[in-house]
């Protein structure tokens, strides 16, 4: 009996590193060191005389042999009615104005399905963040697409998720003295504007104005950030911002006649640091 009870475990292991997709996050989940696990795996190979996963630096992979195997186990706990709290840690790497306006719903669909996850939010520039996704510190990055920095020929997965319109608006008091008359980008020339610094919607924007042969001189560049909102709500000036934002607030949208930039979002992962947790992620902004 024991014997028996031996052998259901060691199954068990194995299924629930191909579920975390990593060794040590399966270790933990089990209870067990990782090298105690490793053990484990071993015997079971040496017991069944395949070799069910190849494991490198960057991760482990399943052999055509583990592959079967996973497939008869997964049916068989299922079978069984055998139903998995997923836990461990999600990094997620975004900007802050990407996180303020497009995570919150995405994130409480996800933390339903998975409250035994931690999940971890890291916002910051977006140089930084490629360098997160590249360097493994963070599991997914949700950026600007068209993404200039990774592809899938690189061994990375872009899925598009959302997008917003962008626009100028002022406060509705500046609105009603000034606002009404401004029809076009060129006749911003001669207002206070506040822009975004150096960032991929800066870029999107700059591409529009140069269509137009139009050069803004804004008096003040900052981070996407809610600072922007504050200042334009308090002063007579004109911000740019992603419409949605301007919704929560008091601010007015200006009627140009040129099409503002419509800002796309993805999520780019490693394909080949893909687990349990990602993919769940992933499954939650279809």
């Amino acid at each position: 009996m024991k014997e028996f009870r031996d052998n259901i475990q060691t199954f068990y292991d194995f299924y629930i590193i191909v579920l975390e997709g990593n060794m040590s996050h399966a270790a933990k989940k089990i209870g067990v060191t990782k090298s105690n696990l490793s053990k484990r795996i071993t015997n079971l190979e040496n017991a069944l005389n395949v070799k069910l996963l190849n494991r490198t630096n960057k991760g482990i992979h399943l052999t055509a042999d583990g592959e079967r195997l996973f497939k008869k186990l997964k049916e068989a706990f299922d079978n069984l009615n055998i139903k998995e709290e997923i836990e461990g840690t999600l990094i997620i790497g975004s900007t802050r104005n990407i996180a303020d306006n497009v995570l919150a719903d995405y994130l409480c669909k996800f933390y339903e399905k998975h409250p035994k996850v931690k999940i971890k939010i890291i916002t910051d520039s977006a140089s930084n963040l490629n360098n997160y996704l590249l360097n493994h510190r963070i599991d997914v990055l949700i950026d600007y697409l068209p993404q200039i920095n990774f592809s899938e020929k690189d061994g990375f997965e872009i899925k598009f998720f959302s997008e917003f319109k962008t626009c100028f608006a002022c406060n509705l008091n500046f609105f009603e003295k000034e606002g009404k008359r401004i029809q076009s980008l060129k006749q911003l020339q001669t207002y206070k504007l506040i822009i975004p610094g150096s960032s991929r919607r800066r870029q999107f924007l700059d591409e529009v104005l140069q269509k137009n042969n139009i050069e803004l001189k804004p008096i003040m560049e900052m981070p996407d950030s809610k600072l922007m909102i504050n200042i334009v709500e308090k002063e007579e000036f004109i911000g740019y911002f992603i419409e949605k934002e301007i919704e929560k607030s008091s601010l007015i949208k200006l009627n140009l006649k040129e099409i503002m930039p419509i800002n796309s979002f993805g999520v780019i992962y490693s394909k080949k640091r893909v687990n349990k947790l990602v993919e769940d992620f992933i499954g939650s902004i279809d």
